[in-house]
This record gives structure tokens, C-alpha cells and sequence, in this order.
């Protein structure tokens, strides 16, 4: 029996479905599967692709590791923001007190700041600073 529409194989069907009837293949024509060549010991090179060099896959690699750092740092900032730093936790009510006298007292120091600074960003660079300075000098050994 043969179908309303007249196709009579099942690559009939697939072209009429696809809509490009101008591809066609032969039932004679063979598959062929083409071995991969390794020019060892003839003198000829492959047409192969060069490979990544050592200093691209350690670069490669340097810049993933760097990547999965920081959103492992964004995840561990996020949970001790939302942990330790609300205004209940224990942390906060026990330094909230000393944290605030003391930068009452030094609440000064801001005006030697450029106008266009938040303290609350220049100030942990300027300490990170001047640690560095003193481990530098020779002052302050860990």
C-alpha cells in the first residue's frame, strides 16, 4: 500500500519533511570512515591543529581558578553578611559600642581625605598600607 502522498522511502519522507528535496543520496553510495593519520615515521606532517603550548593551559587554567575564587568569595560574603552582620546577631552588639566611640575619636581624621573618598573604603586600603609598610621596613614581623 502506498501512501497518499506518493514517497516511497523513509529518506522521501525525511527530505519532503525537512523541505529540501534537492539533497538526494544514493542507496549505492557507501559510508566511508575516514582513519586518522600520524605522520611518525614517513617524514610528513599531520594537518592537525597545534595544540594548546604548556603556558596557554596554565594560563587557561590560572584564569578559571581565579574565576571560581571569587564567586566562592561573593558566596562567603553573602552568608556572613546575612549570619553575622544583622543587628541581632552577637557579634554586633558587643562591638557596636567600642566600634562607635572609636570612630567617634577619629571621626577627625576624615577631613585629610579627598572629598570624592568614602572613609569606609579608604580607610581599610590606608591601614592594609601601612601593615605593608612596616612588614617592609623591617618594624612589624608575623
Amino acid at each position: 500500500m502506498s501512501e497518499g502522498r506518493g514517497s516511497n522511502s523513509f529518506r522521501d519522507e525525511l527530505a519532503s519533511l525537512l523541505g529540501d528535496p534537492g539533497i538526494r543520496y544514493a542507496a549505492a553510495d557507501p559510508i566511508g570512515i575516514s582513519t586518522p593519520s600520524f605522520g611518525g615515521r614517513t617524514g610528513e606532517s599531520p594537518n592537525l591543529e597545534q595544540s594548546e603550548s604548556f603556558k596557554d593551559q596554565v594560563k587557561g587554567f590560572a584564569i578559571a581558578w581565579g574565576e571560581i575564587l571569587l564567586d566562592l568569595g561573593r558566596g562567603c560574603k553573602d552568608i556572613v553578611q546575612q549570619s553575622f552582620l544583622t543587628e541581632d546577631s552577637y557579634i554586633v552588639r558587643k562591638l557596636h559600642k567600642p566600634c562607635a566611640k572609636a570612630s567617634a575619636k577619629l571621626r577627625y581624621l576624615n577631613e585629610f581625605l579627598p572629598e570624592d573618598r568614602d572613609p569606609a573604603h579608604a580607610w581599610p586600603v590606608i591601614l592594609f598600607v601601612f601593615i605593608l609598610a612596616l612588614t617592609g621596613t623591617g618594624i612589624l614581623f608575623f
